[in-house]
């Protein structure tokens, strides 16, 4: 599978703001409009690890918003029924249907945040050569990061619609770690409403996912050693049958590393030093009786740091 372009063209470089302001920062916006105006419908594949999976989407929008439907074509049987916030899964081997809000997470496919100058301190991004996805010609954008703690990622967007047909997701070394790619793609100016239909339900067990999205939290906690670029950007404390456990969110607008801090004697995780799975890393510890465990599809590097320098403010 192609996973690179033979020539660079450096039309853009973050650091240098006048570079890429025709280019880069127009493909960008258009990445982010494409779920608002997009009709289109294709072939989904998401490899994570040594596992993968394909899945049918149908994406349309209307006069009352965005509209998504996702079919697994392997694996266990699930639909996926979207609208704007609103996410409907619906398993049918096991007669349950799940109800959640997206809230402020992206949709199908992730985009790069339209403040470029922030990222421009932690990552290069350069307009690559064109490559052609799906049948498709499409524009590449390279993101490399500065500095070791976070991963590079390369998209490639369809040029006539700016969807994102394909992305991969680049280790420390430059591997791809988990990758997502259209196998087949084609914009319509309408889909027909039919498409997001719900099934009948009739026998399934109906369970909402957002009930316990925690309550704002005192933090009392903080990390000394936080890399560059990494701010809070969410802190809830989350009740659990024993317990209660503090989840604290970081982010440098690209990345993001979550931070759970619960009693160590009642902690499910009991995870010391680190552990990898994919993308994803995981580092506990244990300190002053709690249990520290950072988690986040970034380098090892990162959640090693992060929670070796956790410390207690109050």
């Amino acid at each position: 599978m192609k996973t690179g372009v033979a020539a660079c063209l450096t039309f853009a470089i973050l650091s240098h703001m006048p570079a890429y302001a025709g280019n880069v920062s127009d493909i960008v916006s258009g990445m982010s409009a494409a779920d608002k105006r997009s009709n289109y419908e294709g072939i989904f594949v998401l490899r994570k690890s040594d596992e993968m999976m394909a899945m049918h989407v149908v994406h349309g929008v209307d006069d009352r918003g965005i509209w998504e439907s996702m079919e697994s074509l392997n694996g266990e049987a699930r639909k996926i029924v979207r609208h704007n916030n609103e996410v409907i899964s619906i398993y049918p081997d096991r007669k349950l249907v799940t109800v959640s809000k997206m809230g402020d997470k992206p949709g199908l496919h992730p985009v790069l945040p339209e403040n470029l100058d922030k990222l421009a301190n932690y990552y290069t991004i350069v307009q690559l050569g064109d490559d052609r996805i799906a049948g498709r010609e499409t524009s590449v954008l390279n993101v490399q990061p500065k500095d070791a703690y976070r991963y590079g990622y390369k998209y490639w967007l369809d040029n006539n619609t700016q969807v994102l047909l394909k992305c991969d997701l680049l280790d420390e070394n430059g591997e791809i770690v988990e990758q997502m790619m259209y196998t087949s793609f084609n914009d319509h100016s309408e889909v027909p409403q039919s498409a997001f239909d719900i099934p009948e339900l009739e026998g399934f067990a109906r369970q909402a996912l957002n009930k316990n999205r925690g309550k704002p939290a005192n933090i009392g906690w903080r990390a000394t050693n936080m890399p560059q670029g990494f701010m809070l950007t969410q802190s809830t404390i989350r009740s659990g049958k024993e317990s209660e456990s503090l989840h604290l969110m970081y982010s440098d607008g690209l990345a993001s590393v979550s931070v759970f801090i619960e009693s160590g004697k009642n902690s499910p995780h009991r995870l010391t030093g680190a552990s990898r799975m994919g993308a994803l890393n995981a580092y506990g510890k244990q300190m002053n009786g709690a249990q520290i465990t950072v988690v986040g599809e970034v380098p090892e590097a990162t959640v090693a740091t992060i929670a070796e320098s956790m410390e207690r403010t109050q």
